[in-house]
């Protein structure tokens, strides 16, 4: 995946495969999680289990919505947490490569302060 530019409006992200492997996760290595963030909102996307890829978890928070974004930094992947201004069941994708991470939260943080 190649980093984004100023003018982009949509940008997605996955989880890493080696990260999946390394947490001994199928589903997760088969259908990594993703998170995209466009001018509309933020959205996600789990598959709950591998023999059954139709049962996909969607999930879409509108940019109105959204009061912070969280960046969890770890030893060698990163997580993005996405909290709703109701506080309840935040977006959050887990095994991320770190430059991915830190690009889609900047990605983000500029589409928060367009919207403002």
């Amino acid at each position: 995946m190649s980093l984004i530019t100023p003018g982009e409006a949509h940008y997605e992200v996955r989880s890493s495969r080696i990260w999946a492997l390394c947490t001994f996760n199928i589903t997760s290595f088969l259908f990594p999680p993703s998170i995209a963030a466009d001018k509309h909102g933020i959205s996600t996307s789990h598959v709950g289990f591998w023999l059954t890829p139709w049962s996909r978890q969607e999930e879409h928070l509108p940019m109105t919505h959204i009061a912070e974004i969280a960046h969890d930094r770890g030893l060698i992947w990163d997580s993005v947490s996405v909290e709703s201004s109701g506080g309840i069941n935040p977006l959050d994708v887990k095994g991320l490569r770190k430059y991915q991470a830190r690009e889609f939260v900047a990605h983000v943080r500029s589409l928060m302060n367009v919207k403002a």
